[in-house]
């Protein structure tokens, strides 16, 4: 049932002329904070660089997020990191409730059928998620997030053309502790996090995370009643950390997301000429009339062994080890009607198998560290496809994938002042596909029409090398500047969705991506490090763009177009410009202030349509040339010891097309969104009180949509609505 709570807006102004940095929290994030004078902007400690170093310190575009700042935000997922990084785009794939989409500085991939690569790639300590399937990953028990813009090839690997985002959850403690948190909201939220760590031994330390997060949905079935968007998901995480010497560490983690939360509502933006009833669309932004189950559920679960060897004052050796495994089931109504115009059944699965070495070496004015990296993963499933209840297709297959790379890198300080990092990776990927997509008489899919649209078996090898090299300059102790050449790579692969028996060219493999990035920028400290300025311009050249494009076919051969095709080309080439500014202000010991701005210009140089080249009316998805966002907060003690935190968040996107068909309609125009929080600590921080609300403004924006002209499927996927919830937490 609803619950539409009045909204409580907090009265503060944000300065939004640009938008917020890299904030870091106040306390220190198990350790990973940099400790400095309070009236000092604090530095998070990153891993970018597969090594421990303040954010400051790192020649390389990084916003880096921890515990406190992430909680402070009333952040749950990854997807309410919008406007916390410049050029940044996340949202739940479309039709798909906990399925990432991500972009960074115009590059990602919206399609998440099994065989297509991300774009962006996600680690979750150190481990690399090759499916964005359970992705969106929880905010729970996290140490950081670190968000990576630009390509990453050398030290990450494939699928990093766009950027990384690692999630890095909190590492054991060696003192019995805990917490407790309780969330009741809007929509009839109910969130639950419990987190205990718990040493065994002087040598041997747990920790254990569980969260189960719920609300009622955002819209409702006009048909049924039932409500849509619900929120079902529960998380659980173990580490358990074992310090045989004090220069061994191994350690042992799992993880589990169960997802049983309902479709996505979408809207009909447009009356489907198909329907006999010619219903106009609702005035709810996530109301349906469908006809089609409501699930959509995700199950997926890891586990790592990571063993971290210092060998001597030099030398360190760290193995990752990790498993993981993923299915999913959901169905999608295009058409959001009672009546059958078309509707898909989709059933997914995955597993991976990782392997990792690396080998560092740090001297006084260097660093190096080399590695090896093995891959062999599997992505298969399903697709059940009804068009007018007349038209009955299944497409069915699998990819298997395995890859191996080498790569090194090392850092060179001539003096205090200059540095020069040079590194070079190269991966050898073998991609093996299955495929075996037809026609059945019925609904149930038990009896074969006899046509076959697609029935092949193929295998290719791609091969690539990922350099870079990076030159950094320090002036003066406040200020870092650095000009960096890269170059990353997103796997080939093929479209399981082909039908070679129509169009021959779709069971074709396609050709890896590539963007070759050269970066300027500068990371400077100001007013005795009470304000931190970063900027950075860059130019991408994007080459075999791979882009997904829906079609339509005569399934049957009786001239109407009654099947959709997702056909995967690649499109073209393409050269994306831009620049991004962050900063980190404190004015005095109570008020901070944040913010960042991002600015694009994407276009396509060639884009072959048909065999024509339709560059000059083509755009970027997703590539908005606007993005920023600005904060501030203040910091209240009492003499009790207890202590007031509020703060206000403002973000700001210009238009942006999020599919490949550039439909104005979808198409969604220049927005901005406000939040506001205000906590309460109790002296000594055991309990805290937690009143946030998001969206405050209530603003209807889109963040993805389906457009299908011939089937008359228009519809338009919004954000989460206004909302509130109260957090009461509880440490010991």
């Amino acid at each position: 049932m609803r619950n539409r709570t009045a909204t409580v807006t907090l009265l503060l102004c944000a300065s939004a002329s640009l938008a917020p940095a890299a904030a870091a929290g106040e306390k220190p994030a198990s350790g990973k904070t940099e400790e400095r004078s309070p009236v000092q902007v604090p530095d998070v400690i990153v891993t970018a660089r597969r090594r421990e170093e303040a954010a400051r310190d790192v020649p390389l575009s990084v916003t880096a997020l921890d515990a406190d700042e992430l909680e402070s935000r009333g952040a749950q997922d990854l997807g309410d990191l919008g406007g916390t990084t410049p050029n940044l785009t996340l949202y739940p794939a479309r039709a798909f409730t906990g399925t990432l989409t991500a972009y960074i500085r115009g590059v990602g991939q919206a399609d998440p059928v099994w065989g297509v690569e991300p774009g962006v790639a996600v680690y979750v300590d150190d481990v690399y998620l090759a499916r964005p399937q359970g992705a969106l990953l929880e905010i729970l028990d996290v140490e950081r997030v670190e968000v990576l813009r630009g390509p990453q090839g050398t030290l990450y690997g494939k699928n990093t053309i766009g950027g990384a985002i690692k999630f890095v959850s909190r590492r054991p403690g060696d003192a019995f502790a805990g917490r407790v948190a309780l969330t009741a909201g809007t929509y009839s939220r109910r969130d639950a996090k419990a987190v205990l760590n718990m040493p065994l031994g002087e040598r041997f330390r747990t920790r254990m995370a569980i969260g189960s997060f719920s609300r009622d949905g955002f819209g409702r079935n006009l048909v049924t009643g039932e409500d849509v968007s619900v929120r079902d998901v529960g998380v659980a995480r173990f580490t358990a950390q074992w310090l045989p010497s004090d220069y061994l560490d191994v350690t042992l983690s799992w993880d589990r997301i169960r997802d049983r939360s309902g479709v996505r509502g979408a809207k009909r933006l447009a009356v489907n000429p198909f329907d006999p009833q010619r219903t106009p669309p609702d005035p709810g932004n996530f109301d349906v009339r469908s006809d089609a189950p409501d699930i959509d559920e995700v199950d997926a679960q890891g586990g790592s062994a990571t063993v971290d060897w210092e060998l001597n004052e030099h030398w360190r050796f760290k193995s990752i080890t990790a498993y993981r495994k993923g299915d999913s089931i959901g169905y999608t109504d295009f058409d959001m009607l009672p009546v059958t115009i078309n509707t898909l059944t989709r059933v997914f699965h995955d597993s991976q198998a990782t392997q990792e070495f690396q080998l560092h070496w740090s001297g006084r004015n260097d660093h190096a560290v080399v590695g090896l990296y093995w891959f062999d993963g599997e992505a298969g499933g399903a697709g059940y496809n009804n068009s007018f209840n007349q038209a009955f297709g299944k497409t069915e297959g699998a990819i298997d994938t395995r890859s191996a790379a080498a790569y090194g890198d090392v850092t060179h300080a001539f003096d205090d002042r200059w540095s020069i990092e040079a590194g070079l990776r190269y991966t050898r990927e073998r991609k093996g596909v299955d495929v075996f997509n037809r026609s059945y008489t019925d609904r149930t899919y038990t009896t074969p029409t006899g046509q076959v649209s697609a029935d092949f078996g193929d295998a290719t090898t791609f091969n690539a090398l990922s350099p870079r090299l990076n030159v950094s300059w320090r002036p003066n102790d406040e200020m870092l500047l650095y000009v960096q050449g890269s170059r990353g790579f997103k796997s080939g692969s093929y479209n399981i969705r082909a039908v070679p028996a129509v169009v021959p060219e779709s069971a074709l493999p396609l050709r890896d991506e590539s963007v070759t990035s050269y970066e300027a920028g500068a990371k400077t400290q100001w007013f005795d490090g009470r304000l931190t300025l970063e900027a950075a311009v860059f130019r991408n050249d994007y080459r075999d763009i791979q882009l997904s494009v829906f079609t339509t076919y005569d399934s049957n051969g009786d001239g109407v177009d009654d099947a959709l095709f997702g056909d995967f080309r690649n499109a073209g080439e393409g050269t994306i410009r831009g620049g991004e500014i962050e900063f980190a202000a404190r004015t005095g010991r109570w008020l901070r202030w944040t913010g960042n701005a991002g600015y694009l210009d994407a276009r396509y140089d060639r884009y072959i349509d048909r065999g024509v080249d339709v560059a000059d009316r083509k755009r970027f998805a997703n590539a908005p040339r606007w993005t920023g966002g600005a904060s501030v907060i203040a910091d209240v003690p009492f003499a009790s010891g207890a202590s007031l935190t509020a703060r206000v968040d403002g973000r700001y996107q210009s238009k942006v097309y999020p599919t490949t068909d550039l439909n104005e309609t979808i198409a969604q125009a220049g927005y901005s969104l406000w939040n506001a929080s205000l906590a309460w600590h109790s002296p000594g921080r055991r309990w805290d009180v937690a009143l946030v609300g998001q969206n405050l403004g209530d603003k209807a924006y889109r963040t993805t949509g389906f457009s299908f002209p011939t089937l008359g499927v228009l519809t338009g996927y919004y954000g989460p609505p206004r909302t509130v919830a109260v957090t009461v937490g509880r440490d010991f």
